[in-house]
């Protein structure tokens, strides 16, 4: 072959490499176009399903936090009340209630006790799923026979509800008794604290001899109440002390509930016992109220409820 032949070969085959090549690039160009562009596209198909899971999961898991922070039917605290017949005196029941789903309280009775009659307040105390309820009862003597005044202990009520049959509940325990007031000192103040804390303060209405004092429930408050007594000497460290006409007593107290356990569900209705002397020898024994200011928080709520939603 000639060089005039080789050079044109030559310049052909370049000019042919160069096309190839060319068109190479081209298809090249556009396939990493096609494959870039269709990368998205997949990326995209998975993006509504894994979003729509999320969702859903999210969704049934709220349903069932919800459903799980729900009280199987209404759950009554337990109370330790003294309840005084003789003096037209009344309790208070406090019960949780689901917020919204499940049935309600709509009456109570005490079988021991038909005298009373009950009124169930609107809800006083809102917590996320909850609500605390509170039935006072009143005595209604006038509707019912006269009963045998004996000291009566009450642990359970006959509650109805808005839907089902009724049944029979734990209360705690009401004592009822049957006393005549009797009493010398005079109360001249008294005020408390969210905090747990208290005072009450007495007149001596005339001389007497203080022999005494103690507090109802005291087998079970044990260390969950502190009091100290103030007389017009100081602190009173042991007993009996003298009082004048017109001497003051000063009762501080202090209520110790934990809050991590079912001990914060009880409700007291407590007195300081007490038992004095006249100048004439005679022994009286008066009571002097306690106030229970102790009120449930939201975690104490949310925690009973997850532990099972039952008292011991």
């Amino acid at each position: 072959m000639g060089p005039a032949l080789r050079g044109k070969t030559s310049v052909g085959s370049y000019i042919i490499s160069s096309k190839v090549v060319n068109w190479v690039n081209e298809r090249g160009r556009e396939a990493l176009y096609i494959n870039s562009d269709s990368r998205p596209e997949k990326k995209k198909k998975y993006i509504l399903p894994i979003f729509l899971l999320i969702v859903t999961a999210s969704w049934a898991g709220n349903i069932w936090y919800y459903y799980s922070m729900q009280l199987d039917k209404p759950v009554f605290l337990k109370h330790y009340i003294t309840l005084n017949g003789n003096q037209d005196d009344w309790i208070e029941l406090s019960f949780l209630e689901n917020r919204r789903i499940g049935k309600k309280v709509t009456g109570i009775e005490l079988e021991k006790l038909p005298q009373l009659r009950f009124e169930i307040h609107p809800p006083n105390n809102d917590f996320k799923y909850q609500v605390m309820r509170k039935a006072y009862g009143f005595w209604n003597g006038e509707e019912n026979p006269p009963m045998e005044k004996e000291p009566l202990i009450i642990t359970e009520a006959t509650v109805y509800y808005s839907e089902g049959p009724p049944e029979k509940v734990p209360i705690g325990e009401i004592h009822v008794m049957w006393e005549r007031s009797e009493g010398l000192l005079e109360s001249i103040s008294s005020g408390g604290s969210s905090e747990g804390t208290g005072q009450y303060t007495v007149i001596a209405e005339e001389a007497i001899t203080l022999e005494q004092v103690d507090y109802s429930f005291s087998d079970r408050l044990n260390s969950k109440f502190e009091f100290s007594v103030v007389s017009p000497n100081g602190p009173v460290t042991e007993m009996p002390i003298q009082l004048d006409a017109g001497d003051t007593l000063i009762f501080d107290y202090a209520w110790k509930i934990p809050s991590d356990t079912a001990t914060a569900f009880e409700v007291y209705r407590t007195n300081f016992l007490l038992t004095y002397t006249t100048g004439d020898g005679e022994i009286i024994h008066d009571r002097i109220p306690i106030s229970f200011n102790h009120y449930l928080s939201e975690n104490q709520v949310n925690w009973f409820v997850r532990s099972g939603g039952e008292l011991p």
